[in-house]
């Protein structure tokens, strides 16, 4: 990945308190790892400038059970007015230490699928495109994994509640591409969805 490529940071949003799961889903165990050491642990592997973490409910119990390699970590205390207050957050902490960069990938902390050869392939999608921002989409959905640029940071900075970026799309944005992630419809926000995880588990 050229200089150019690697002016990007990663922003691993887990701030939620997975309240329809019952239990921290950041330390849902699949295949031996939590899902948030996934996450960081593909994470690691790219070229990035600058990588950062959002914690929030249950942070000090996460911390005891993961290990977060070379990535900043931010406690975000507004985790309960959703997730754009840790998109905001974490943001806001990438443009003071780094004011130049121009990207930022983000990731959730529930998507046991994504791999480090997806996200090669996704950010050299978003820089040979010289989008404005760059969607996965599973199902016809725009999702995360998303890179946004930073000519576009002052929108994301407008997002309320708990909502995400793809309400970009929906207040005009145009300029964007979308990269096919099959696997990305598989997140853990229900105990149905945590049964449907162990089964494929269990099949791989």
């Amino acid at each position: 990945m050229s200089s150019k490529r690697s002016n990007i940071a990663v922003l691993i949003l887990a701030a939620g308190s997975s309240k329809r799961l019952g239990k921290p889903k950041q330390l849902v165990k699949f295949k031996n790892k939590t899902l948030l050491q996934h996450s960081i642990d593909v994470s690691e592997n790219l070229n990035l400038s600058e990588r950062i973490i959002v914690l929030g409910a249950n942070w000090k119990k996460i911390l005891n059970e993961v290990e977060l390699k070379n990535h900043k970590l931010l406690i975000n205390s507004n985790w309960q007015e959703g997730m754009s207050t840790s998109l905001k957050k974490g943001l806001e902490e990438i443009q003071n230490l780094h004011p130049a960069i121009e990207n930022v990938l983000v990731l959730l902390s529930d998507q046991p699928f994504i791999s480090e050869s997806f996200l090669k392939k996704f950010i050299n999608t978003h820089f040979t495109a010289n989008c404005l921002a760059t969607f996965s989409e599973y199902r016809e959905i725009p999702g995360v994994p998303a890179i946004f640029s930073s000519k576009i940071f002052p929108d994301l900075m407008k997002i309320e509640g708990d909502r995400g970026a793809r309400d970009l799309i929906k207040n005009g944005l145009t300029n964007y591409q979308l990269v096919p992630f099959e696997k990305g419809i598989v997140d853990i926000d229900t105990e149905k969805d945590l049964q449907f995880l162990k089964q494929l588990e269990h099949e791989a």
